[in-house]
């Protein structure tokens, strides 16, 4: 290190006394004095016999006799006169400012004075050789031009110096000679010695590669009716997030509002457009407008086929794997996680989907998840309500899983104590051929929280906002597990009830369904869906009200119902309280049937009863 510096420091010893060498050059132009090639002054008056041109020539003569001497910029100076004012070089006088030249330049003897030797001291600092940046930031494989400067005349040549770093980049000069392209070629920091004659100046130049890039493949494909700008945005970040090829510890920010032409509804597409910024210590940022398409598409809603369910351990107290599943191609599943962080530290809940096929997977994602907080009923509930109302809608984003790769579809910061919950239903499109294919994995860990950037935090219906990564060779071997994963996602269950005879009482979670090895049971039955399908029978000759309420038969409870596009619920109620879901009045002799969709919540205490009553 000590020769490049040592390198550097006689580079700029050399430079300074070749300047130094180097005189400042006065030239006479009629009645201009040129400095180093810049007017320095222009005379314009008679000062009585003296002509404009002879007073430019004197005033040259004495220059130029001042610079032999060794006088430079800073000697020179302004003297007041009672009718005029005198430019001065080393104290004697170099030039006259007359009333004449006042009235001619429109202003006094002394201001005219000062604006001359203001001039004449600029032009007298012009370096002969001078470049128009020092230091030259150039991106990897691009070029970037320095305009060579100063008044010294000839074509320049360029030559790197190797230090301290050799072979980062290709300097040639290019155009009238006076141009440098300067050429990335490897990251590093080298200097060029840049050459006009016999005086040279270095040049610094750093190569970085860009923070990242955004460049959207495929149009962003969402799903539902009834969405809502703040979906969009946050599904057109997810894709902007999984698009972005970033260097090892860069970051990307939206760095400005999503811009919507509207909102699509199915089987119509729109235009959004984004300004979005990668940052990175030791990269140059890159920012860049992205306008990419918004496309919802017609894509039949499908319940999940399997339940999974990550609650074991419920208060996580180490950084582990909490549960593995597998999900083939057409297969949908259902997650519903629930977690305490009983660690002393903050955790990261990080969910993930590894697909160690040999051909992109496509997957549909809907759900939910909560803000994690202390409240261990609110949290479960606030994540049921909004995956319920996502489900009813069929709201959800299509994420595209590169072959051998994996992609990270929530990350959520823990704080000890507080609870993490969420609802995802995710189903795996068939792939293009006949082929059959590796199952794709979903995982979910507890990991220690070390400042990892979280692209979204707080609520979200939106999957997957970070870039794809390819599978290590320990993901490749992933093992699923089937302890926590059930065939039974739904229950459909069907009820009458007749107006004016006993009341109807409808369980949910009470029988537990069963694992894929009848081996363990899923008491409450949290995650299923269930599917009241209720017919209502009015044979009086009146109008009649019938009630549906909901009652915490377990304890403490919160509850989630959808009754058309209704959503319904409530966040907490204890025994031997109920909660009104629905009224529906029945006209006389009238029959008629609804349908109510419910899901036991994390966090609640089921089995719990629905009644029917007038």
């Amino acid at each position: 290190m000590g020769k490049y510096v040592l390198t550097l420091i006689l580079l700029l010893i050399t430079a300074w006394c070749a300047h130094a060498q180097i005189p400042p050059r006065v030239e006479v132009k009629g009645s201009t004095i040129v400095v180093n090639r810049s007017i320095a002054i222009r005379i314009r008056a008679s000062n009585g016999p003296l002509t404009p041109e002879r007073r430019a020539e004197i005033a040259g003569e004495r220059l130029r006799a001042g610079i032999e001497q060794g006088l430079r910029a800073q000697h020179v100076g302004v003297k007041a006169e009672r009718r005029r004012a005198i430019v001065t070089f080393g104290g004697s006088v170099l030039l006259y400012a007359t009333r004449a030249d006042a009235r001619s330049a429109g202003t006094t003897p002394l201001a005219l004075a000062r604006t001359w030797a203001s001039s004449l001291r600029h032009c007298l600092s012009i370096p002969p050789l001078s470049l128009s940046t020092n230091e030259l930031l150039v991106p990897l494989g691009e070029s970037r031009l320095v305009r060579v400067n100063g008044w010294l005349e000839g074509s320049a040549v360029v030559a790197p110096t190797g230090a301290p770093d050799d072979g980062v980049v290709d300097p040639a000069v290019t155009g009238d000679g006076r141009t440098i392209r300067v050429t990335g070629l490897a990251v590093g920091t080298e200097r060029v010695l840049v050459s006009v004659g016999e005086l040279s100046v270095p040049l610094t130049v750093t190569v970085r590669k860009y923070a990242g890039i955004v460049s959207p493949p495929e149009p962003v494909v969402v799903t539902g009716t009834s969405l809502s700008a703040d979906f969009l945005q946050q599904a057109i970040i997810a894709a902007i997030s999984r698009w972005a090829q970033l260097e090892p510890g860069a970051q990307l920010q939206v760095a400005s509002d999503i811009r919507l032409n509207s909102v699509p509804d199915v089987g119509q597409s729109t235009t959004a457009r984004a300004t979005v910024r990668a940052t990175g210590s030791g990269y140059i940022p890159r920012e860049q407008n992205v306008e990419l398409t918004v496309t919802n598409r017609p894509l039949a809603f499908s319940d999940a086929v399997l339940l999974m369910v990550s609650n074991d351990p419920e208060r996580v107290q180490k950084p582990q794997t909490l549960f593995t599943g597998e999900i083939g191609s057409g297969q949908g599943a259902r997650l519903l996680y629930h977690h305490m962080n009983g660690m002393v530290q903050d955790g990261l809940l990080q969910i993930e989907l590894l697909n160690p096929a040999d051909v992109a997977r496509t997957v549909h994602i809907t759900g939910a998840a909560s803000v994690p907080m202390r409240d261990t009923v609110r949290v479960g509930y606030i994540a049921g309500e909004l995956f319920l109302k996502a489900i009813t809608y069929n709201i959800g984003h299509l994420v595209t899983v590169p072959p051998q790769s994996k992609v990270v579809l929530l990350a959520q910061k823990i704080r000890p104590l507080d609870t993490a919950s969420g609802v995802l239903q995710l189903r795996v499109l068939p792939s293009n051929g006949a082929q059959t294919l590796a199952p794709c994995v979903l995982k979910v860990a507890m990991l220690a929280f070390q400042n990892q950037p979280l692209p979204l935090v707080g609520t979200t219906m939106a999957w997957g906002f970070a870039p794809p990564r390819p599978l290590s060779a320990e993901e490749r071997r992933q093992v699923a597990s089937t302890d926590h994963i059930y065939p039974t996602s739904v229950k459909v269950l069907t009820a009458t009830y007749v107006v004016g005879q006993r009341w109807q009482f409808i369980r949910i979670g009470e029988q537990a369904v069963q694992n894929h090895t009848n081996q363990r049971k899923l008491d409450g039955n949290y995650g299923v869906i269930y599917e009241l399908r209720l017919e209502l029978v009015n044979p009086t000759d009146k109008a009649r009200d019938v009630e549906m309420a909901f009652e915490p038969s377990g304890g403490e409870a919160g509850g989630v119902f959808a009754i058309g596009g209704d959503i319904r619920g409530i966040p907490r109620i204890f025994p031997p309280n109920e909660f009104s879901i629905t009224r529906v009045r029945l006209q006389p002799n009238q029959k008629r049937t609804i349908t109510i969709r419910t899901m036991p919540l994390a966090g609640s205490n089921y089995p719990a009863t629905l009644m029917v009553r007038s």
